[in-house]
């Protein structure tokens, strides 16, 4: 499941107007700011920085379980869970494929969200 609705509706307070755009520019900012931490992860991973990469995994783990983007946060968790246990080479392979992750997940939202 790429994004659970549920979860993400459940950030709104109501069906109103207001809670609807506001529920829009959160996802509009998460658009913008997932495109900096997916590009960071997939550096960090090619150049084997793994404080870096670690960092930047965790932080992509919990924005993607609040705002219920399922198969994202299982990929970054399985990769940030390598590289905890020392298995950096399999973390870097998971890393390397979360764009393949993101891209139909950010299209899904957009698509949702009636975002260009």
């Amino acid at each position: 499941m790429l994004v659970d609705w549920n979860r993400l509706d459940s950030l709104k307070q109501g069906d109103d107007e207001e809670e609807i755009a506001w529920l829009k520019e959160m996802v509009e900012s998460l658009l913008t700011n997932m495109e900096i931490r997916i590009k960071n992860i997939v550096r960090f991973a090619e150049e084997k920085k793994d404080s870096e990469l670690q960092a930047e995994l965790h932080q992509t783990k919990g924005v993607s379980a609040n705002f219920g983007l399922e198969d994202l946060r299982i990929l970054v968790t399985d990769a940030e869970q390598n590289l905890k246990t020392g298995t950096s080479d399999s973390s870097y392979t998971l890393s390397l494929k979360i764009p393949n992750i993101w891209e139909p997940t950010k299209e899904e939202l957009k698509k949702k969200f009636g975002i260009n």
